[in-house]
């Protein structure tokens, strides 16, 4: 028995040092990687300049002898005749340094991208652990709701992969998302959607969180009517004939019957009595309903993202709901950023307990 015991420690040391090299090499494959990719975009911002110095250069050699063309007389034929053929010759190689320098631009972004999928590679096989950058990050939300978050989290010393979060009117996975970027870095949440639509592309790229098809409601398990528009961001419960008019390119789809669900309802039943620590709020309009039906003294989200502009398809400046803002301030809530499109705010009870 005692051999067998031997014999199988021997296997594993084995088994784990041959493991430990393998892991080692791919390091070394994913360092020299990483250094041959930033000596190619240093070579090509050589080029680049290179190509930028030939091309004023070209550009000055074409004007002195458009000069020589422009001022030559008939004795000076022959000599404005090898003028002109010589400029042919430099605006074609100015055309040809231009694809060239296009031709770069395009293999800047190539290698980009494929160092990217190699480092996403990595860390799913986790070999490669790339630290965050807080002043170099990656935003995926509308205008940067995202970053901010990240940068109070950082600053409060609230762990990333530690930020739960609900999103109601979660619309796509990725694009325009407040909350994908914290699914990357490990944390979970509930997505909730009404549009039945959008729902495989969720459940196929955020597997990780709970997807749900409901509408959000101040009750639960009623039945309304949730009007599908053509336009991302724009499907809703109720009137549409405003989005309609204001926006021609709006076309009403279809509508269908859909179920509600309640936010006291999601945090029951999938935070075990617990908020969020982001709550997202984009639900065209309804924002204040539902405001008034969640229980803000038990259920309290650290942040809470919310649309604050009324809904064009032209830039809004200077204009804030300031309903929804006297409201969350009479219920405790600093408002923290203001991004032009929705507003961030911060609990200021918990706020104040993280800072003491």
């Amino acid at each position: 028995m005692r051999f067998y015991t031997k014999l199988l420690r021997f296997f594993l040391r084995d088994l784990y040092s041959r493991n430990e090299a393998a892991r080692n090499e791919i390091r070394t494959v994913s360092d020299q990687l990483h250094q041959k990719n930033q000596e190619l975009e240093n070579q090509i911002s050589e080029l680049k300049n290179q190509n930028r110095e030939l091309m004023l250069k070209l550009m000055q050699s074409q004007n002195y002898f458009q000069d020589i063309i422009e001022n030559s007389n008939a004795g000076h034929d022959e000599r404005a005749e090898r003028s002109e053929k010589r400029l042919d010759c430099l605006e074609h190689y100015r055309a040809e340094t231009e694809k060239r320098m296009q031709s770069d631009d395009v293999t800047t972004l190539g290698l980009s991208h494929r160092t990217e999928l190699i480092e996403s590679a990595l860390r799913e096989c986790h070999i490669y652990e790339n630290p965050l950058q807080l002043f170099n990050k990656k935003t995926y939300s509308q205008a940067g709701e995202d970053a901010i978050i990240l940068y109070a989290c950082a600053m409060l010393g609230i762990p990333l992969e530690q930020c739960s979060y609900l999103d109601l009117g979660a619309n796509k996975p990725v694009e325009m998302s407040n909350t994908y970027f914290f699914y990357e870095q490990g944390a979970r949440g509930v997505l909730l959607e009404a549009n039945p639509l959008l729902i495989p592309d969720l459940k196929n790229q955020r597997s990780g969180d709970v997807i749900l098809n409901q509408a959000v409601s101040a009750v639960s398990g009623e039945t309304v009517i949730f009007h599908i528009l053509n336009l991302d961001g724009l499907s809703k419960i109720g009137d549409v004939s405003d989005i309609l008019r204001k926006n021609p390119a709006a076309k009403l789809e279809k509508s269908i019957e859909i179920k509600t669900i309640s936010y006291n309802t999601i945090i029951e039943n999938y935070f075990d009595n617990h908020a969020p620590v982001i709550l997202n709020l984009d639900i065209e309009g309804l924002e204040m309903q539902i405001l008034r039906s969640m229980n803000l003294k038990d259920y309290r989200p650290l942040f809470i993202i919310i649309e604050m502009i009324p809904y064009s398809d032209k830039l809004t400046a200077g204009s804030k709901n300031q309903e929804l803002l006297a409201y969350l301030t009479e219920k405790n809530y600093i408002e923290y950023a203001f991004t032009g499109i929705n507003s961030v705010f911060i609990d200021k009870i918990q706020y104040e307990k993280c800072i003491a």
